[in-house]
């Protein structure tokens, strides 16, 4: 009998991906959001609030009575392109603290345990010691904000040349700067998002085994680095399977046997496993995620027995 997944993970899913227009729409926000919680399949979820205080109350109390457990605060309302957590300029730190402030203020009101973060740009090759220095201080900063909400920050890895060609960037300067930050603050860790590893240039299994001392948490996903007629190339998110990316099945199984290996997925440490794609052309969100956990438990299958 193959072990059942659920029993070695806690599945979830990423709201904004799934729903993006959440992000221009608050209404929509709110009222996906709500139908992301009462889902039956999922014991976890990334999200975010949309602005306004109601929204947020109304949200706050739905993620609090969920049952959902280790939720995540992703920073996807932050303009990332336009405003870097490595911006060497005063003025433009005190913007971002004063947003991230805001934005950890929210992660607690709804019971987060997680708070993911990027460095944004300029890109690695091109970044000078004061963006990397910049990016460090911001980083003890948010770590100790988030400590006193006992909320663990969640690096995520990014391309660094390819399409978002963020500051961090090559996956072992990720690890260092982790492990670097690690000799002050114990609440600091990995996102490793799988579907960037194909644009950043990093193998899957060696990037899962390199990263496993520091990892937190897991996206499964897709990219598309081959076409770029393709409405889905670069770091959109396409779902895995898609035609023309880069991840489904054969590399499903390769991933979930390296975090197997590793103990992130084991009965004694449930990982957490989340879901993040755009939903398939043609279909219905819903449609997209039975499509995608079915192509996950296939590939469990074929290493569980």
């Amino acid at each position: 009998m193959t072990v059942d997944l659920t029993s070695h993970a806690r599945l979830g899913l990423v709201h904004h991906m799934l729903y993006p227009r959440c992000v221009e729409d608050p209404e929509y926000h709110v009222a996906t959001l709500e139908s992301l919680l009462r889902r039956s399949d999922i014991e976890t979820l990334d999200c975010c609030l949309p602005y306004g205080h109601d929204r947020q109350q109304r949200l706050i109390r739905a993620v609090r009575e969920s049952g959902k457990e280790h939720i995540a605060f992703a920073v996807h309302l932050f303009p990332l392109r336009k405003l870097s957590f490595a911006a060497t300029s005063y003025a433009e730190q005190a913007q971002v603290r004063m947003i991230v402030a805001d934005f950890i203020q929210q992660a607690a009101a709804i019971g987060a345990t997680g708070f993911v973060f990027a460095s944004g740009g300029p890109p690695y090759n091109e970044a000078s010691k004061a963006n990397h220095d910049a990016f460090y201080d911001f980083c003890r900063w948010l770590c100790e904000e988030l400590a006193r909400y006992k909320i663990t920050a969640l690096l995520e890895p990014f391309d660094f040349d390819f399409d978002k060609k963020f500051l961090y960037g090559p996956l072992a300067r990720n690890l260092e700067l982790v492990h670097r930050l690690r000799g002050e603050y114990a609440n600091i860790g990995i996102e490793l998002d799988v579907a960037h590893l194909p644009l950043m240039g990093e193998e899957l299994a060696s990037s899962i085994r390199a990263s496993a001392p520091l990892l937190q948490r897991v996206h499964l996903g897709n990219c598309v680095r081959k076409n770029p007629n393709d409405p889905f190339y670069g770091d959109r998110h396409p779902p895995m399977g898609y035609p023309g990316g880069e991840i489904d099945e054969p590399e499903l199984l390769v991933i979930l046997a390296e975090l197997r290996k590793i103990g992130f997925l084991s009965l004694k440490n449930r990982g957490d496993l989340i879901i993040e794609i755009n939903p398939f052309p043609g279909l219905s969100e819903d449609e997209s995620v039975a499509d995608n956990m079915s192509r996950v438990r296939r590939a469990w299958a074929s290493i569980a027995d």
